[in-house]
């Protein structure tokens, strides 16, 4: 990565990547870099460090479908990152697009012969924090700026439909650079991001849209806490100074308000079942406190739901007792991660 060009836009921009985003580590991946310029004959670029690629296509007039079409890349001041060269405008140019300095309307995404996309598509288990753009201007001043759209996609196919739209932007002249903040357009799990020039005349005859796409900057996503690994004992939950653990029920609220289950009567509470020693059934009532406190907590990642618990504790019997209660007590001892 070239730190100074990174350095360089978020100075034109004034604005750098969200603080969150930052904070996680993110990636860039810059498609101005990887070497050879131009025509890279193919629709289809990979980073082999994270697996994000970018994908060229453009519309075909003659069965209006989209198809793969090459990518072009620039790596020139102002004018960064990819572009398309469609078959159409290869046509009109001996065969080929014309080389880096010239043809910006052939060889960036642009509308000037046929609609062009290009596809990005995230790695699992990453996810969107932005996307560079550049050579996005005003047009010199003129009556209409350079106009550009980025959707989301779930499929990678646009001839199916399924596309939405996540914002419009323009170009001006004094900065040929855009940061599009993904997380803030609400994209940032989308498994496709789909760049695009659009026309903006009231008439729709404007074709000269072109930019490139420069960077995405990518970010792992969190690892979620593997279910069951977590329980609190009924040691725990039944000491006061743990009591602000408890969720839904309060130590003073009966075993059978929370269970429907007239086991230890109808009075007896949920702390004195914790409390009270023996074997069998109220062995089970103990861990199934806890089993219960255990799901009902946020700050537990617990093997058994709420339902389930109460569900096992309602159609034990004494045959059954230790059978419930070994299940409960094995993950209560799991490991406690509360305070």
């Amino acid at each position: 990565m070239r730190y100074s060009k990174f350095a360089r836009a978020l100075t034109l921009l004034g604005s750098a990547l969200p603080l969150a985003a930052m904070a996680a580590d993110p990636v860039m991946i810059d498609f101005s870099e990887g070497g050879v310029e131009g025509n890279l004959g193919t629709s289809t670029v990979m980073d082999a460090a994270t697996g994000t690629s970018a994908l060229g296509l453009y519309l075909d007039p003659n069965d209006n479908l989209w198809k793969p079409a090459n990518l072009y890349r620039r790596d020139q001041t102002g004018d960064e990152g990819l572009g398309v060269c469609n078959p159409l405008e290869a046509a009109d140019n001996g065969g080929d697009c014309p080389g880096p300095g010239g043809g910006g309307d052939i060889n960036e995404l642009s509308n000037q012969l046929a609609p062009e996309f290009i596809y990005l598509k995230r790695p699992e288990h990453w996810r969107w924090v932005s996307v560079y753009l550049s050579s996005l201007d005003g047009n010199d001043g003129a009556e209409f700026p350079e106009t550009g759209q980025i959707w989301s996609d779930t499929d990678g196919n646009p001839n199916n439909g399924g596309l939405v739209l996540l914002a419009e932007f323009t170009g001006n002249d004094d900065n040929v650079e855009q940061v599009l903040d993904i997380a803030a357009l609400g994209a940032a799990d989308a498994p496709f991001l789909v760049l695009r020039p659009v026309d903006i005349a009231p008439d729709g005859t404007d074709t000269n849209n072109d930019f490139l796409v420069k960077a995405a900057v990518i970010e792992e996503k969190p690892k979620e806490p593997p279910m069951g690994g977590q329980g609190c004992t009924p040691g725990y939950w039944k000491q006061p100074h743990h009591f602000d653990s408890w969720v839904m029920y309060g130590p003073h609220d009966t075993f059978y308000m929370a269970f429907g289950s007239d086991l230890f009567g109808m009075d007896k509470t949920l702390l004195q079942v914790l409390s009270q020693g023996g074997g069998k059934e109220y062995a089970m009532g103990r861990h199934a406190v806890a089993a219960l406190l255990n799901a009902l907590s946020d700050g537990v990642s617990y093997k058994y739901s709420k339902e389930e618990i109460i569900a096992a504790v309602q159609g034990a019997h004494s045959g059954s007792y230790n059978h419930v209660k070994n299940a409960f007590e094995y993950q209560n001892e799991m490991g406690c991660p509360l305070n």
